[in-house]
């Protein structure tokens, strides 16, 4: 009974960290190499969901499948969660063989490969680590999901980049003779034996915490998308009969546990700078997964300053909007439902170019996943309303204000809606297609040729047309995104 209480505190412990965490910056900055295992995937995806973690960048290092097929893994996965602006980088592939399991792996899709056109170009790791680190002002965390090979280069090669590395987090069983992710290149787990540089060596030395059915309950009930695309993964076949007899565990998975949640974590000094990280003596399986649920659910929820949560009764709202909030935040997120709610109050009435901006900012937010306060961004829609009132939206949206000192309107006016957003000295210029701003342009005037322009009826009729493209344009198909 007092494990149970204990283990029932800790879970609360848990989730209200996640609930008062949401500062818009993060507290961990982290460089994530993978090695293609599908453990990998849990993890990144629980990096990418949690609100407190940035990544800036994912490389690809040869373990249990080759550089190239990581890549595409990987570039697929970010699609698929629409965080194409995280770059990705690979490693050489090395004359090794791969594991027995690589066949297996290689199998496996981490997701649909129809949307990612805008996935990252092919360059080497050491090239896209040095431009982290140079642009980078804060210290950074790098994680190894497979071998320290990739790390013990950078290194290495670049000695100056010591004083800017937080620590190093790598899964590796220290319990055991020779885990895998040492297997791939020993050497490189001792020269950071010799460094001053904290390696904290995360392993899993039980049998338990099982990629199983319970686990899988528990995430699906959160609905994000990143335990979405976990759950729908783990469906595969191959995957299925290995959770049937329990082959599958939690491993590189809690890598992103411990640095989000290092209370359930029990730490041992080793030699040096290295320290040794297991889970918890009899923590229980659902303590585990409800945490892990948690940080799933995460990326989903709202910055609020005010609010505990942001209001979902539907008896809050005027009936129109009562009557669209339950399918709109199922299709859109509770994060899109706040920011064009936000807008409207803010801006006077529901507008609709005003509702495009906020859709678009949400969208320049979640391309380089990223919260609020983070971009730069410059808009081409004037000062002179209606196009004007996308500025509002894209202001309320991604925190990008007047007042921040992150917003430029452009002397230069495009009569599509458009923004350039930079982050991290990555640039890219986000459009409303073509169709879609000439239907919004025409259904106006036809709105200024019916009922005249500004009478009370123009704005009965533009509020329903606002209503109508909030709750219809999806913003990951209204833009278009180019980088720059």
């Amino acid at each position: 009974m007092n494990k149970k209480i204990l283990a029932l505190l800790l879970v609360s412990l848990v989730l209200s960290a996640f609930v008062s965490a949401h500062t818009g910056k993060p507290k961990y900055h982290v460089i994530i190499d993978t090695d293609g295992a599908i453990d990998d995937m849990r993890a990144i995806s629980m990096f990418l969901a949690q609100n407190d973690t940035r990544v800036l960048a994912i490389t690809c290092s040869q373990g249990t499948l080759a550089p190239d097929s990581i890549f595409e893994k990987v570039n697929n996965l970010l699609s698929a969660f629409h965080h194409e602006g995280i770059p990705v980088g690979l490693d050489k592939k090395l004359e090794k063989d791969l594991p027995p399991w690589a066949a297996y792996t290689q199998k496996i899709n981490w997701a649909s490969s129809e949307s990612s056109q805008l996935a990252s170009q092919k360059v080497s790791s050491a090239e896209l680590i040095s431009s982290v680190f140079e642009n980078y002002s804060e210290k950074i965390t790098l994680v190894a999901l497979g071998s320290l090979k990739t790390y013990a280069e950078l290194v290495e090669q670049h000695p100056e980049y010591v004083d800017k590395i937080e620590r190093i987090v790598w899964y590796n069983n220290p319990y055991i003779d020779t885990d895998f992710n040492e297997s791939v290149s020993p050497e490189s787990y001792t020269y950071f034996k010799q460094k001053d540089i904290p390696l904290e060596v995360v392993g899993n030395n039980t049998d338990h915490y099982n990629v199983d059915a319970d686990y899988l309950e528990t995430i699906k009930s959160t609905k994000s998308q990143y335990a979405k695309q976990i759950a729908r993964v783990h469906q595969h076949p191959e995957i299925v009969s290995r959770m049937e007899v329990e082959h599958l565990q939690l491993w590189d998975d809690l890598v992103a546990l411990y640095l989000t949640v290092p209370i359930l974590f029990q730490t041992e000094k080793a030699t040096g700078k290295v320290s040794y990280v297991t889970v918890q003596n009899g923590l229980p399986d659902e303590v585990v997964n409800k945490a892990i649920s948690a940080i799933l659910a995460s990326g989903m929820q709202t910055t609020n300053r005010v609010f505990n949560s942001f209001p979902v009764d539907a008896d809050l709202y005027k009936p129109a909007y009562a009557k669209m909030l339950e399918p709109t935040i199922e299709n859109y997120g509770l994060i899109e439902w706040k920011a064009i709610s936000m807008t409207n109050e803010i801006h006077g009435h529901t507008g609709i170019y005003s509702i495009i901006g906020a859709k678009m900012g949400i969208r320049a937010m979640e391309y380089f996943n990223v919260g609020v306060n983070n971009l730069a961004i410059t808009t081409f829609a004037g000062r002179k309303p209606p196009l004007s009132c996308f500025n509002d939206g894209i202001q309320i949206s991604s925190g990008a204000t007047i007042g921040q000192g992150l917003i430029t309107v452009s002397d230069t006016i495009l009569e599509v809606p458009t923004i350039t957003a930079t982050f991290n000295k990555q640039k890219i210029k986000i459009s409303v297609k073509p169709e879609i701003a000439a239907q919004m342009q025409e259904e106006i005037k036809y709105g200024v040729k019916t009922y005249g322009a500004l009478t009370d009826e123009y704005w009965l009729y533009i509020e329903k047309l606002a209503i109508r493209f909030w709750s219809e344009f999806d913003r990951n198909e209204i833009f278009t995104i180019e980088k720059l």
